[in-house]
């Protein structure tokens, strides 16, 4: 009898051993499974609209692939000489995926980064044209895609000219990339008078650079360094959002006609907790949802906002 008892308390003792030891397992194979729906969680296919309305590397690949070409083109500015039709398909085609059936040559024209502060110059045209039959049907070539309207008479002009000298050409900006907002695509251009005067603000960049380039080649080969791939210049950007209630923006005139304080108290510069640099952002004004808003748009356009503060 008491032998039974101790095989009994050995069996007992074994199959709570081996119970124990599953348990276990099954555990840790429970915190695996767990462990593993945490990181699926953190995957990154939420955010995989980056840079999705911008005519550029994947999102361009893609759809130059579907007319026998590929993004790699779109690194020669000669594009325009050779392919301008190939590039104007595949842009088509990814502007009715994303519901956009209008155009527009997006430039800055002259004073806009200074007197006329965020205005820009554009005549948006559908991509469309009527048939023989006057029925519609997309049209979107080459030649209207490397080149835009020749009206230059509602721009400085520095003086009488000739009907005939009185034109602003447009010209496609290869240096900067084609985006898409609503049902719009931009192209960004450059504006220049009928003897190359610059009538906008990005022509002088783009000289600049060209001249940058250009010199700066030639200095740096006398110091014995390798510029095969040419120079090119970058900045950082910091974008400060000033965010006024409208109700408080109607009884501004200065912010209305100027886009900037001339009248009114200073600012204050104590230690309030309120409205320093690291203070909390507010849920209790649309300010927030704002920047959030703004956030998502310029995901989309391939403009990586990270930070958010007050300043």
């Amino acid at each position: 009898e008491d032998e039974q008892k101790r095989k009994n308390m050995l069996t007992s003792a074994g199959a709570v051993r081996m119970w124990a030891r599953k348990s276990l397992a099954q555990g840790m194979m429970s915190s695996a499974a767990r462990m593993g729906a945490a990181r699926g969680m953190a995957s990154m296919e939420a955010y995989e609209d980056f840079g999705k309305h911008v005519f550029s590397g994947s999102v361009a690949d893609e759809y130059l692939k579907k007319h026998g070409a590929s993004g790699d083109i779109l690194n020669d500015p000669t594009w325009t000489q050779t392919h301008a039709d190939t590039v104007a398909a595949a842009v088509l085609d990814w502007a009715v995926d994303n519901g956009a059936n209008v155009f527009c040559h997006w430039f800055q024209p002259m004073a806009a980064s200074g007197v006329r502060h965020g205005q820009t110059g554009q005549v948006q045209n559908m991509m469309m044209k009527f048939n023989s039959k006057g029925e519609p049907e997309f049209d979107f070539k080459g030649k209207d895609l490397i080149k835009g309207e020749t009206d230059g008479s509602s721009y400085p002009n520095g003086g009488l000219r000739a009907t005939h000298t009185a034109g602003g050409y447009l010209a496609i900006d290869t240096s900067s990339p084609i985006f898409l907002r609503g049902d719009t695509i931009f192209v960004p251009s450059a504006f220049v008078s009928y003897y190359g005067a610059a009538l906008d603000e990005k022509t002088p960049l783009l000289r600049a650079n060209a001249a940058l380039d250009k010199h700066g080649t030639r200095l740096l080969k006398q110091l014995g360094l390798d510029t095969n791939g040419g120079l090119r210049a970058n900045i950082g950007l910091e974008q400060e959002i000033f965010l006024v209630p409208r109700d408080a923006y109607y009884k501004r005139p200065d912010l209305q006609l100027t886009g900037r304080t001339v009248i009114g108290r200073d600012a204050p510069r104590g230690q309030e907790m309120c409205d320093h640099y690291m203070a909390p952002l507010s849920s209790a004004t649309p300010a927030l949802a704002c920047m959030q808003e703004i956030q998502d748009e310029c995901w989309k356009m391939g403009i990586p906002l990270k930070t958010r503060h007050r300043e």
